[in-house]
């Protein structure tokens, strides 16, 4: 019988391995809200990648419990927004990745949230007061707007004045999300600019995309971004 303490332990063995959407899958004849509970908990992981592919894990169950019951779905989404809110007493570590990565496997789902995620990276005067004073927090909004521009680039044109204002951190991996980001929402020639401004960045960076945790460098994003680049 698959009990929270197993599930947790099992999965913090197998994320990291190269087949765990395979072994993910063999837990989806259980009822995906319990299977979310133990994913839930590893956002706090001490390994990087176990946190990482928790996220990936979490998106990818939030998914397809949408496909069988939309407003279950919501509910999870909405406990990520509590975590987030600072009455829930919790510092809502990795809530803004899940919520990221949730929207971008889920179209339903971003349409309905998108406009929330962005809006915590967003100080009052151009959000909606959600704007979290946590940097550390942030920098998860910025990587799931990033994570979401991806897929749906429509969505997140709201957060392009952020992206581009991410570019001048003083955090060479907030500069990193702000290039991936613009590189899916950009689309003036001074977004373009911006860009090429970044080819000269030669920071070392360590960042989690396409389900991988990869070393990099500002230089080399900004190039791939150049690529996805449409103005």
């Amino acid at each position: 019988m698959a009990t929270f303490r197993s599930m947790k332990q099992e999965f913090s063995i197998f994320l990291p391995q190269d087949d765990w959407q395979t072994q993910l899958e063999a837990y989806y004849t259980l009822p995906l809200r319990k299977v979310l509970g133990p994913l839930f908990s590893l956002l706090l992981a001490p390994e990087p990648l176990v946190k990482w592919r928790a996220v990936s894990a979490f998106g990818l169950t939030v998914a397809r419990l949408a496909e069988q019951d939309m407003e279950s779905a919501r509910v999870i989404m909405r406990r990520l927004m509590w975590n987030l809110n600072e009455e829930s007493g919790a510092i809502g570590w990795g809530a803004p990745e899940s919520m990221g990565d949730s929207l971008a496997r889920c179209s339903r789902l971003a349409v309905e949230f998108h406009r929330i995620l962005i809006s915590y990276a967003q100080e009052p005067e151009r959000g909606d007061g959600n704007y979290l004073d946590h940097e550390p927090l942030r920098r998860g909004v910025y990587w799931g707007m990033a994570r979401l521009a991806e897929v749906r680039p429509d969505l997140v044109q709201q957060g392009l004045p952020t992206f581009l204002e991410l570019l001048a951190d003083a955090d060479p991996v907030v500069r990193a999300l702000g290039v991936w980001g613009l590189g899916s929402v950009g689309s003036t020639e001074e977004d373009l600019n911006a860009l090429r401004s970044m080819l000269a960045d030669q920071s070392p960076v360590m960042l989690y995309r396409n389900d991988q945790l990869l070393d990099s460098t500002i230089t080399t994003l900004a190039r791939e971004a150049l690529v996805r680049f449409k103005p």
